[in-house]
């Protein structure tokens, strides 16, 4: 990444704080907590200061914790306006951690129950914050596009939010190299904090703002005295985000200087703030610039250290998983749009039909009417069957036809991951210049890619001969070979990690079974094994007949499991994805195809699991000689 890129997300992040138009003043939340903690249960001003506390506060933990209060609380009064500031509030917090799909999802409820309620300046809120996180994303088009549709609603009295939006909007300008109107834009907002007088926080980030054009534009020594004056004034109010992202900066114009201990002290001080407070983006970017500063000063050992985590942070925050969810939760917003523009045409629709009807029973004798409704009636019923049972077979074709998809998609996850343990592996042996370990990882690769294609084939084929349905179609499995297929699939990856992957089945054994789900059960369970177990671990495959079953376990020696959550397998319904011990990023999918592949094949799953020693899932699936048996006897 370049520089300018660095400071492109940098500036981005910069200007996410101000969607409710009042300022993030964390000595005010935290006063204001104070006095929330000592109101009795029934007083109504309570739901007031959890708004102004979720608005002021730095920490998005803590935003996170007081907008799902202020959610709770607006649910059960009934109250859209509260509603629309918690929801809006928990986007700003999802935003603020990096996790950029639930963010969006929040502020579509925010932007939604805002024109429910009719209210303008909320509706302008949301479209500022949406536009904000498609900023942080690189989606510099839609960000524009969501400012411009924010501005429509502001009138003279939203002086505020027309601040926060030219602050934004010189953003965008900047982003695009624009640099004498993105100035022009930070001047008027702060020409407009200045006359408001009550938002110490807007002056400073116009300022450090107006710092960083005047640093494009080549005036290095005003940009860092403008810079500098604006983190001093962040201290002061508690405004650790912005502080990270200034202090991250001003390590770059130092960098630029070549003042190289200089730019280590203040991106090791921003790192430190990021951490501390959990800002994924912004420990991303100090990553990729410590890593600069150690390789312009040779230390090239910290340098890749540094480079490899920017790497594992970016590829967690910005991939095509994210921004797809993103586009899909757009378009289900517009088509609940357009779906509710049809229904009101369609109640219009009926309400002239009622027009119509009792026309002709003022004008026609009611025996010829009678007749000529209930003929009516008969063929609508008629028709109204035919296409609810076309409705009923397209909605269960396109549930099967998503959930292979997602099959697909997450099955290809985990060999596709393993070629970041194989890029490791190439990059160490050409520093350490061993051409025969080289020779052998092109030997590793050459397989891998014959599995991945192998696996891609079964897959598709697997998927084309649906017809509606999932194809369960049991047959004769031999067992010891689909262990050894798996562990050769996915032994990049483990290898990646440095964890021993291995099986041991000490006997011939055969299951009936359907081919692709069993595998599909096993590839899930060792992929999360390899996800929860840490460097120098172990994930493994045993298997042994019991009664009329094969048990077969599949262990590691992971972060294990609490009882809360032990609890819930079997019932997962929407599960919520969660992140590896190397940052692996999952889709939530696997443990619930997992139960209900094994249901589909008449078997059942047990799990025993210990933080901090390892999970077993032991799964029962019917042995071929218990079949065959069935079969022979009469």
């Amino acid at each position: 990444m370049t520089s300018s890129c660095l400071k492109l997300l940098i500036f981005t992040s910069l200007l996410g704080a101000f969607y409710s138009g009042s300022s993030q003043d964390q000595l005010v939340a935290d006063s204001l907590i104070a006095v929330y903690e000592n109101l009795e249960e029934p007083d109504t001003s309570r739901f007031e200061l959890l708004r102004l506390i979720a608005n002021n506060q730095n920490d998005p933990r803590l935003k996170l914790e007081y907008a799902s209060k202020l959610i709770e609380e607006a649910k059960r009064i009934k109250s859209l306006y509260y509603l629309h500031h918690g929801y809006l509030n928990e986007g700003q917090a999802y935003r603020l951690v990096g996790d950029f799909d639930i963010a969006i999802y929040s502020l579509f409820k925010a932007l939604a129950i805002a024109e429910e309620d009719r209210n303008p300046q909320g509706i302008a809120s949301a479209n500022t914050a949406l536009a904000d996180v498609h900023s942080i994303l690189g989606n510099h088009n839609n960000s524009i596009i969501y400012y411009q549709e924010a501005m429509k609603w502001l009138s003279e009295e939203d002086s505020s939010l027309l601040a926060v939006i030219l602050l934004n909007m010189g953003d965008e300008y900047y982003l695009s190299a624009m640099y004498d109107s993105a100035l022009v834009s930070f001047e008027k907002s702060m020409a407009i904090y200045q006359t408001l007088g009550s938002d110490p926080s807007g002056l400073a980030y116009n300022l450090g703002n107006i710092g960083l054009v005047q640093a494009e534009l080549g005036n290095l020594q005003e940009a860092e005295r403008k810079v500098t004056e604006a983190i001093s004034s962040l201290e002061q109010l508690g405004d650790h985000y912005g502080s990270a992202i200034f202090l991250s900066y001003m390590a770059e114009i130092y960098k630029q200087k070549g003042l190289l201990k200089n730019a280590k002290v203040l991106a090791d001080s921003s790192m430190s703030i990021s951490k501390r407070y959990g800002l994924k983006a912004e420990i991303r970017d100090n990553s990729l610039r410590l890593a600069d500063i150690y390789a312009m000063s040779s230390d090239y050992e910290r340098a890749y250290k540094y480079h490899q985590q920017y790497v594992e942070i970016k590829d967690s925050i910005s991939n095509d998983e994210i921004l797809n969810q993103i586009e899909n939760l757009e378009s289900a917003f517009e088509l609940a749009k357009k779906q509710s523009e049809v229904d009101l045409l369609t109640a219009r629709q009926k309400n002239q039909q009622t027009i119509i009807i009792t026309t002709i029973i003022i004008a026609v004798i009611l025996t010829i009417l009678a007749i000529v409704v209930l003929m009516y009636y008969r063929s609508k019923a008629r028709t109204n069957a035919v296409l609810e049972e076309q409705k009923r077979k397209l909605e269960a074709l396109n549930k099967t036809k998503d959930k292979f998809f997602s099959i697909i998609s997450h099955d290809l996850r985990g060999p596709i991951n393993s070629f970041h343990g194989v890029s490791n592996l190439i990059k160490f042996f050409v520093d350490a210049k061993d051409m025969d370990q080289l020779l052998e990882v092109a030997d590793d690769v050459d397989q891998s890619v014959d599995r991945l294609t192998n696996l891609l084939d079964n897959l598709l084929n697997w998927a084309m001969q649906q017809q509606g349905h999932f194809p369960n179609v049991p047959e004769k499995i031999h067992l010891n070979e689909m262990a050894c297929e798996l562990v050769d699939t996915l032994e990049n990856m483990a290898r990646g990690k440095h964890i021993e992957l291995d099986y041991r089945i000490d006997e011939e054994i055969y299951l009936w079974a359907d081919r692709n789900t069993t595998m599909t059960i096993l590839r899930n369970l060792v992929n999360n094994g390899l996800k929860f177990t840490m460097s120098g671990g172990k994930v493994g495959i045993t298997a042994a007949p019991d009664g009329d079953y094969a048990a077969i376990k599949i262990y590691d020696t992971g972060l294990g499991m609490p009882k809360d959550k032990l609890k819930l397998l079997g019932h997962m319904r929407d599960v919520k994805s969660s992140y590896g011990t190397a940052g692996e990023r999952g889709l939530g999918l696997g443990l619930q195809l997992v139960y209900e592949f094994v249901e589909m094949n008449n078997g059942r799953v047990e799990v025993e699991s210990k933080e901090g020693i390892g999970t077993t899932f032991t799964v029962y699936l019917p042995l071929f000689d218990h079949i065959a048996e069935q079969v022979v006897t009469p």
